[in-house]
């Protein structure tokens, strides 16, 4: 029984924090998260970019990320997924991307518990 609870975290984590990814790097590559994320245009943009961009970079890869662990999250009951989620979140970074890394260890920890 508390398996399925962490299973049912992580599978809300992974897809909120997926949500989140695609998004946000939506908004930040037709440009305008300034209007629509609050306090945006306050946080300089030496601690913005790598919080948002993450390891790779590019907003289309970081969408392409928050599709993958989207998909993968239905399946998160298997650690090969899981490890994909790892993987996925610390390539996209980001708020989303730490999200779907809690969610990915969460289903490691529940498979191997």
């Amino acid at each position: 029984m508390v398996r399925s609870h962490i299973f049912e975290s992580a599978f809300a984590l992974g897809v909120v924090g997926a949500l989140t990814l695609i998004i946000v790097n939506l908004l930040l590559l037709v440009g305008i998260a300034d209007v629509i994320i609050p306090f945006y245009s306050l946080i300089p943009s030496r601690y913005i970019f790598p919080l948002v961009i993450g390891l790779s970079g590019d907003y289309v890869i970081n969408i392409a990320c928050g599709v993958i662990a989207l998909v993968s999250s239905r399946r998160i009951h298997s650690p090969a997924w899981a490890i994909v989620l790892i993987v996925v979140s610390i390539v996209a970074g980001g708020v989303g991307g730490a999200l779907v890394l809690i969610g990915g260890i969460l289903a490691l920890i529940g498979k191997l518990t």
